[in-house]
């Protein structure tokens, strides 16, 4: 017996549109930031999953941590949101739902084989300049689902222009193909943004001109004079099972994103990982985040925050957790990037928007182009909630490297040598020194 299924309704942006409309058997949507290109193809796909039936559809990133925290959730999220979420059809072990007899899984290519008895019908590769050529070829292999007459099946791609000697702009589209459309989009695409953040992307073109022509006007561009280039990924596998010392940072925002960052300290290494980066999220909401999080043995970890939010710094205190402000005197974000970058850098394999900001986060440039000795103000939350806890280590006894400093009792104000450190201690904050024994986290 068949089952009639209504019609999603939502609202669409122009991109939606493009993308509805393509026939080719590759869509490429390349665009700035907040364009509407992944909401809108993942609102393509629910629709498709909606009105059609016996399909096979995929969603991937290069990796499933990245997946997950991303897309994956935006469209779990959206099949609730517009009631056609059952737990029942969710297989969360091997992360595929089924709907209207379709499909769909969400899987990564951190194994290639998991893909090759697979036949898709529609195929989203999102953040495409992640993966490789080899990648994309071979998922075009497996663009051979069976469908009707007059159907075909379609690969959609989409990402930030911000790699201009890439395999995208270099290889797929060298040339112009008959089997593939170019969707271009801009923030101008998307009428729902707020007008902050509309502000906020045009004033980067009095900020950084490559910034501007990559996120702003979706177009390509090369990011360099990036301030953390070498950052490494960890493994669950790798991360260590104790630190030296273990800290927090909070990076507060409503409509931009609140980001807290854990920091575990080794010796000269620093192992990062994302715990919260979300927008919306009153003071309330962040602890509510923290206590599910972070388990209360570890909320006498110094947590360092933005000092220009104390109000909400007071209220994280109240809720048990040991929060100091962050430096931000003259010159501090240029000496804590100093800092930081004299250390080695590990970040957690499932710290997606802080892996994206490290690998765009750069200095600003000159007329002449040069790079100058101030970071563009642009994704850079969970940037600063990493910078304000690494400068308190460094500043904690008025020391320029983490492993010089010595265990022991706590610290007395004329034992600190920083002058920011010592006015937190003599107004009753707790400085504290590195832990007498290896902290198990």
């Amino acid at each position: 017996m068949s089952v009639e299924i209504a019609p999603v309704r939502f609202k669409k942006t122009p991109v939606y549109n493009r993308n509805a409309k393509c026939k080719t058997q590759v869509a490429v949507n390349i665009g700035g930031a907040r364009s509407s290109k992944s909401y809108s193809i993942a609102q393509l796909y629910l629709t498709r999953l909606n009105n059609e039936t016996g399909k096979n559809f995929g969603i991937t990133r290069k990796t499933m941590p990245a997946l997950k925290m991303t897309t994956m959730r935006v469209f779990i999220d959206m099949l609730k949101e517009y009631g056609r979420y059952r737990e029942e059809y969710h297989n969360k072990t091997d992360n595929y739902y089924v709907f209207n007899g379709n499909r769909l899984q969400f899987f990564s290519l951190d194994n290639p084989e998991k893909i090759k008895s697979t036949e898709f019908n529609y195929l989203w590769m999102e953040e495409a300049n992640e993966f490789t050529y080899n990648d994309y070829m071979v998922f075009r292999t497996r663009m051979s689902g069976p469908c009707k007459k007059g159907e075909f099946n379609q690969l959609h791609l989409s990402l930030n222009p911000s790699d201009a000697g890439g395999w995208i702009p270099k290889k797929l589209l060298a040339k112009p193909s008959k089997d593939i459309t170019v969707i271009h989009s801009t923030y101008k695409d998307n009428p729902f943004l707020p007008r902050d953040y509309v502000k906020q992307l045009e004033g980067l073109k009095n900020i950084d001109e490559n910034y501007y022509r990559i996120y702003a006007l979706g177009q390509w561009g090369i990011l360099k004079g990036l301030i953390y280039p070498n950052v490494k990924n960890v493994t669950a596998s790798q991360w260590p099972t104790s630190f030296d010392e273990v800290l927090y940072g909070v990076d507060f925002g409503f409509n931009n994103p609140t980001c807290v960052m854990f920091i575990g300290r080794k010796g000269h290494d620093l192992y990062l990982k994302e715990l919260v980066y979300e927008t919306g999220l009153t003071t309330a909401a962040l602890i509510k985040r923290l206590d599910d999080i972070i388990s209360p043995s570890d909320r006498s970890c110094v947590m360092v925050a933005d000092s220009a939010e104390p109000d909400r710094i007071s209220e994280l205190c109240n809720a048990g957790y040991n929060c100091v402000p962050a430096d931000k005197s003259q010159n501090s974000v240029k000496a804590g990037i100093d800092f930081c970058k004299s250390q080695n850098i590990y970040l957690h394999e499932d710290s997606v928007q802080a892996r994206t900001e490290f690998n765009s986060y750069k200095w600003r440039e000159g007329p002449d182009g040069e790079p100058m000795d101030e970071p563009v103000k642009y994704l850079d939350h969970a940037m600063d909630a990493f910078r304000y806890p690494a400068t308190y280590l460094r500043d904690k006894c008025g020391l320029q490297s983490p492993s010089d400093i010595v265990k022991g009792e706590q610290a007395k104000p004329s034992e600190i040598t920083s002058p920011y450190m010592r006015a937190v201690l003599e107004q009753g904050g707790y400085v504290g020194t590195m832990q007498d024994e290896m902290r198990d986290y």
